[in-house]
């Protein structure tokens, strides 16, 4: 991981190691240059924060898929 994401912010640096590289929706390995974006485990609208322990980081499309299934 190291190099390849030395400029993502801190947080999403602490949250992609806690994850070991991977996606927590799909499982697969983020690649560089891809878009990961943070997911809140208990959305904000529902009381969620942006804490660590409420986020996960996920692929662009996972997370549209994310929403998208919430939203049925």
């Amino acid at each position: 991981m190291g190099e390849n994401y030395k400029y993502l912010e801190p947080q999403k640096a602490r949250l992609l190691k806690r994850q070991k590289g991977k996606c927590a929706h799909c499982g697969v390995n983020f690649n560089p240059g891809e878009s990961i974006e943070k997911h809140h485990l208990n959305p904000r609208a529902k009381g969620g924060n942006n804490a660590d322990k409420n986020l996960v980081l996920v692929h662009l499309h996972c997370h549209d898929q994310i929403h998208r299934q919430c939203s049925n």
